[in-house]
């Protein structure tokens, strides 16, 4: 699959124009070899840019303020315990299970998955439903047959149980 991203911006003389027309690579993500991210947007201090190159940001959880825009792809039949985050300090040691100082809004365009909570309830997620995940304890799955494709904006937060990301 490929992603095509656009970026609208201004000339000098002030005149909407459009600056960068790319294909996106899918990227692995660290230890999940049955997912990739394209990583479409971030921010750490929005403001609009006029470059149409997506700004430099110092880690994948974005600061408070700072958002982060993605499109993520699970393959079929992946399971929650091989959920392994790169940041060992947003790990709860529950099978895969962490949290993050972010509100996350993840949207299902393909296929199904999985959140499951740390309290042991789990919520499938079809091709055209919402998630709004508010720093919970939870980990991802796709236990069908059908890869799943998800966008997800995460807002970082002030969330008093997780450390905010360093240079923060």
């Amino acid at each position: 699959m490929t992603m095509r991203r656009i970026v609208t911006a201004h000339n000098k003389d002030g005149r909407a124009i459009i600056v960068s027309d790319v294909q996106l690579p899918p990227n692995p993500v660290s230890n999940r070899a049955d997912w990739s991210v394209y990583d479409v947007w971030a921010a750490e201090n929005p403001h609009f840019p006029d470059a149409g190159e997506r700004p430099n940001v110092n880690w994948f959880f974005p600061p408070i303020g700072g958002f982060r825009y993605m499109h993520t792809l699970m393959e079929p039949q992946t399971r929650s315990e091989h959920a392994t985050p790169a940041r060992e300090d947003v790990l709860t040691n529950k099978g895969g299970k962490h949290r993050t100082a972010t509100i996350d809004t993840v949207y299902v365009i393909k296929g199904s998955c999985v959140c499951e909570l740390d309290d042991g309830a789990s919520i499938q997620l079809n091709a055209g439903d919402t998630l709004i995940q508010c720093g919970a304890v939870h980990a991802w799955s796709n236990p069908f047959d059908e890869q799943c494709h998800v966008l997800v904006v995460m807002i970082g937060a002030q969330h008093d149980l997780v450390e905010p990301p360093a240079g923060a």
